[in-house]
């Protein structure tokens, strides 16, 4: 029995009949050192320090004494929180949205209003051509002019007229005594007055004007109260 300790066993055996000390008939028995430690891992290993034993009991004794935001010892925790120019931002962001919000809520309310102040101008033409067709004359009033009546609050008379000759009474929901031309709905129709009136979607009183033979002017000042604004009308009649 050969006995042959080395760092590692890889071919000693056949090693040792290379060189031809031995037969193969001698038995070996190889026994393998476990490798040393390298000279750095060693080094690595040795930095390490052992904990301080007595860190937490210095930090028992000075945390009643010291408050916590002066004790070096005392944990830190990160809290999250917005800084002032981020919030300067959001909100910033939020008035712009609004701003643009509210602004085309407004543009589409204005569109639509001018939409069916256009729709009612037509109707109310469209009945004036019935009424001309049964009677062969116009409702007539001529003390509303819209080359020089701005003021759609002087337009209550000439409303009037028009609304009991195409309703057939004074008010919407009175009997009738003649002929209706024309079905408004409540929300078209200034109750407070006797007789009632045709309004706009502004609330002003629709403004007419005809002699009883050429065709009537009938228009809406569009919520404008001044001349300056007489561009915005909806009107019967073509604008130039």
């Amino acid at each position: 029995m050969i006995e042959i300790t080395t760092k590692s066993s890889t071919r000693v055996k056949d090693d040792a009949f290379r060189f031809g000390k031995f037969s193969r008939r001698d038995k070996f028995m190889i026994m393998t050192k476990p490798a040393q430690a390298t000279f750095h891992q060693n080094k690595k290993r040795s930095r390490s320090k052992p904990a301080n034993p007595f860190l937490p009991l210095c930090n028992h004794f000075l945390s009643p004494l010291i408050p916590s935001s002066l004790n070096p010892l005392a944990p830190r925790y990160s809290v999250a929180a917005f800084t002032l120019v981020e919030l300067l931002g959001v909100i910033t962001i939020i008035a712009v949205l609004a701003g643009l919000t509210l602004g085309g809520a407004g543009a589409i309310r204005r569109h639509g209003a001018t939409s069916q102040a256009k729709s009612e101008v037509a109707a109310l033409q469209a009945a004036c051509q019935r009424y001309f067709a049964e009677n062969n004359a116009y409702p007539v009033t001529t003390s509303v002019d819209p080359s020089s009546s701005v003021t759609p609050t002087a337009y209550t008379a000439a409303g009037q007229i028009l609304f009991t000759n195409l309703v057939g009474s004074a008010t919407l929901t009175g009997t009738t005594t003649t002929k209706r031309y024309f079905e408004p709905k409540a929300t078209m129709v200034n109750t407070t007055a006797s007789p009632n009136y045709f309004i706009d979607p502004w609330g002003y009183a629709y403004g007419y004007n005809s002699d009883g033979t050429n065709a009537p002017l009938i228009w809406s000042t569009a919520g404008q109260t001044t001349s300056a604004g007489t561009n915005k009308w909806i009107t019967s009649w073509p604008k130039l």
